[in-house]
């Protein structure tokens, strides 16, 4: 059974401590952003306008919270050499993909927010929640990177398989807004964009999730 702890090697185990929990917390704060744009689709399908803009609000303070972690990683501990020069690199580039998503899951909330007042297919709502399922699995194989590899294989291709239900769901979508003759030009826009913002999550997921599956497998 393999795990990312035990490759450590040389270095500051204090330093590789707290890089440990850094990386935690920034998949905790990327699930937590992504259950808030499951949400947000919700109440905006519901016609739950007024609960928007908090939500919103709230997606902006966990990405900038993500922000000021990958940057105490960066320059408190990576560069402090608390890893042999290649395990630091991929260090940063995992806490990279995992903060693109919680900036995915920001521009997807901001796109809903902007749609208040404009009641959107319900198809949003579902595609929304496929992709919050495509993070949680993406936070579990995070955990078993430090546990056991083969879970965290698992994880990355239950994964894969969430990603591509929601792109079906978003196939769907398209071809009912196109179908759709009493929906207005600039809705049809709303919609088409909101749905590649919240899906986009989901495909950020996928993609640190193959990388998570490199790792696992090259260090297994």
């Amino acid at each position: 059974m393999g795990t990312f702890s035990r490759i450590f090697g040389s270095g500051n185990k204090d330093l590789q401590k707290r890089a440990d929990e850094i990386l935690l917390k920034i998949s905790k704060a990327l699930q937590s952003a992504s259950a808030k744009m499951c949400v947000s689709a919700k109440e905006w399908v519901e016609g739950e306008y007024h609960k928007l803009k908090e939500l919103e609000e709230e997606v902006i303070e966990l990405e900038r919270e993500a922000d000021v972690l990958k940057e105490d990683l960066v320059e408190n501990i990576l560069t402090q050499h608390a890893f042999m020069p290649q395990i630091s690199e991929e260090r940063n580039s995992l806490v990279n993909r995992l903060d693109d998503i919680i900036d995915a899951a920001e521009n997807a909330v901001r796109v809903i927010t902007l749609g208040s007042g404009v009641e959107p297919p319900e198809e949003i709502a579902k595609l929304a929640k496929e992709c919050w399922r495509c993070t949680d699995l993406l936070q579990d194989a995070v955990k078993y990177l430090f546990k056991d590899f083969k879970k965290a294989i698992k994880m990355t291709r239950e994964l894969e398989i969430t990603r591509e239900k929601a792109r079906d769901i978003q196939f769907e979508l398209l071809g009912k807004i196109c179908t759709k003759s009493d929906y207005k030009p600039h809705e049809l826009m709303l919609f088409h964009i909101a749905s590649e913002k919240v899906l986009d999550v989901a495909v950020q997921a996928e993609e640190a999730g193959d990388y998570i599956r490199e790792l696992a497998v090259k260090y297994s």
